[in-house]
């Protein structure tokens, strides 16, 4: 009987594809085998486009240079008039560098006029941030040892002379009583009291006694502004005599004599030591300033007169909570002012003002927020959209207030989880600075590392999508008409190079490098094992493509990774596109597709993790993906 041979059973390896598309952010937050499809765990220099696809960020460049010595403390775009000369500029800053005040101008494409750095004021404070508001359609600049005011033609110390001088009391007799009316002026030390003369005294008692023995009293009929003589004065007693009496008013009783004296507290200090503030007021109007950060006077704060930050009253203050935890920040959040502690566990670490009126008196109680994670860096806050950031000691956080069932719900809530394995590991956390930007909220490290939150996506699980920037030597940051401006510690200002665009809004290419410099940027898939750690997988060398996008000049490096090494270039694509507005004859090309669609034409065997890295480090170059696809065939089980 003939044999029988049995045929096997052949079955063909079985093949899938992976895409890799609709990217997000990054993430920090586990192993980068176990993260999301679309977020990266290494992305470096990337932002997200309106879309969310990841693109290289735009550089930066100096526009204006300073002393090398003379850091740059707070940059200032000025809003009101300016004198006809500067006018003529484009744009108008009040820069704080070193120990000067300088005003900058720049013309429509940001570079500086000639002759347009201009010093405004010397004898600052050095080696602080400072920060500035607007009132009254002038800048005010609070250095942390100085009030300065810049009123477009000249910057003045806010000092006894400049400051508010307030009628503490009116209606005396000269023999003394009368009415208390303004509070002292913790910035002045002069005051004015008003009398009825009687037409026959010569001395007048004031509402107070030890009296500046060196400032001599200065009086005038209330009406007429006519001045009176002063013969002497007595400054322990608070007496002031003139030569001859005055004359009693007209309408019997009215208050018809002025007297202008001196007393110096030490009051004055704790005004011009703070260094963070607030505009705020009744039903949420800005109409008074409230500052503190004075370390001396770690727990307090203090708040103006109505529309008037030369005069703040000594009676309006407040000690939040414990002496012992400074006030870090200030943020508001739905009609509220907000205060942020230092992180402690002793006390709640937000509170919450909410102006009312009080015997027709503007009064600002607090209320204490919630417990949990305070703040570490003084100018770390600032609100994306309507969300009130700052740096906690675990990443950046939102107080956030929420009505259930007609109560009200406070919460504070984590916006960096997935940053914050590698964040809350930063050294220098105290010092960084933020600014909110095109729709991100930036926060820059001392040692050049910027972390953003992209507030133009939806949020996931109570967080952002996060990117990560290199070489921002920040030390101060400003936005200002929809671009970023920072000062450097070496004195320059810098601004980003969003400006850099054709008539269609389109990126040159010149604006990607950091003054001059590459900008290395970096895209990687997770290290994915395809939902099969067991199998071996090998990628054939036809099937797979990776969808970038093209500019004007574009070079990507293709790098692939497996869990036996740490990756290994295998191709260069250039994704070069024709355009009028920027050509290069050295890399001159007809195609004109905003696509480029290459296969990586790379095979690689048996392995269980793959990983994708892009790489980006040419000058003035764009780089951009949309997706990445992958095709792999099964290699049987692995055996170790």
């Amino acid at each position: 009987m003939p044999k029988q041979i049995k045929t096997p059973a052949f079955t063909m390896a079985r093949s899938a594809t992976k895409n890799y598309r609709r990217f997000r952010g990054l993430d920090y937050s586990t192993d980068e085998t176990q993260i999301d499809d679309s977020r990266s765990p290494r992305a470096v220099n990337i932002i997200a486009d309106e879309g969310g696809a990841p693109e290289r960020r735009w550089g930066w460049r100096t526009v204006c240079r300073f002393g090398e010595t003379e850091a740059v403390s707070g940059i200032f775009p000025y809003e009101g008039e300016v004198a006809a000369a500067a006018a003529q500029a484009g744009r108008v800053f009040v820069v704080h560098a070193g120990a000067k005040l300088y005003q900058v101008k720049l013309d429509a494409q940001y570079q500086l006029v000639e002759g347009g750095k201009t010093e405004l004021l010397g004898g600052l404070k050095t080696g602080g941030h400072s920060q500035g508001f607007y009132m009254n359609g002038k800048l005010y600049i609070m250095t942390g040892a100085e009030m300065v005011v810049y009123d477009g033609k000249s910057a003045k110390l806010v000092a006894d002379d400049t400051a508010y001088c307030p009628l503490t009391s009116f209606g005396h007799k000269p023999t003394g009583g009368g009415e208390a009316y303004e509070k002292v002026n913790m910035l002045c030390k002069w005051r004015r009291n008003r009398f009825v003369a009687d037409g026959s005294s010569k001395t007048f008692q004031l509402d107070v006694t030890e009296l500046d023995a060196d400032a001599k009293p200065e009086a005038s009929y209330f009406i007429t502004k006519e001045a009176i003589p002063v013969e002497s004065f007595d400054a322990k007693k608070g007496t002031v005599t003139f030569a001859a009496a005055p004359k009693a008013p007209e309408n019997a009783g009215t208050s018809n004599v002025e007297i202008k004296f001196a007393k110096t507290t030490d009051a004055r200090s704790k005004i011009l030591g703070c260094t963070i503030f607030a505009v705020y007021g009744l039903d949420g109007a800005g109409n008074r300033v409230f500052v503190s950060g004075n370390d001396a006077h770690a727990a307090t704060e203090w708040f103006s007169g109505l529309n008037d930050p030369t005069y703040f009253p000594d009676s309006n203050y407040s000690v939040v909570g414990s002496s012992d935890f400074p006030i870090m920040c200030y943020v508001k959040a739905q009609g509220e002012l907000l205060l942020i502690k230092k992180d402690n566990r002793q006390e709640g670490t937000i509170w919450h003002h909410a102006g009312k009126l009080m015997n027709d008196v503007a009064a600002f109680p607090l209320k204490e927020g919630v417990p949990g994670y305070g703040a570490i860096a003084r100018y770390s806050a600032a609100n994306l959209n309507d969300d009130p950031l700052f740096l906690s000691p675990r990443g950046v956080y939102a107080p956030t207030t929420t009505y259930y069932n007609n109560m009200q719900v406070r919460q504070m809530f984590c916006r960096s989880r997935r940053i914050n394995r590698r964040l809350t590991k930063e050294l220098g956390r105290a010092e960084a600075v933020s600014a909110v930007w095109r729709g991100w909220y930036i926060l820059v490290l001392p040692n050049g590392h910027a972390y953003v939150a992209d507030g133009n996506q939806d949020r996931s699980d109570n967080g952002y999508e996060w990117y990560y920037w290199e070489n921002i030597p920040a030390r101060v940051l400003r936005t200002d008409e929809q671009t970023l401006y920072f000062g450097t510690a070496d004195g320059r200002l810098c601004k980003f190079n969003d400006d850099l665009v054709t008539s269609t809004n389109e990126t040159l290419m010149r604006a990607y490098n950091d003054d001059g410099a590459a900008i290395h940027a970096e895209w990687a898939t997770k290290l994915d094992a395809m939902g099969d750690l067991s199998m071996l997988k090998t990628m054939p060398k036809k099937g797979s493509a990776i969808h970038v996008k093209s500019y004007a000049r574009s070079k990507v490096e293709v790098w692939i990774r497996t869990e036996n090494d740490s990756g290994k270039r295998y191709k260069v694509i250039l994704a070069d596109r024709l355009t009028f507005d920027d050509i290069d004859l050295a890399r001159f090309t007809f195609n004109t597709s905003v696509n480029t669609v290459v296969p990586p034409l790379v095979k690689k065997k048996k392995w269980k993790l793959i990983q994708v890295i892009l790489i980006s480090d040419a000058v003035n170059e764009g780089f951009g993906v949309y997706e990445i696809e992958l095709k792999y065939v099964e290699a049987g089980e692995a055996k170790r």
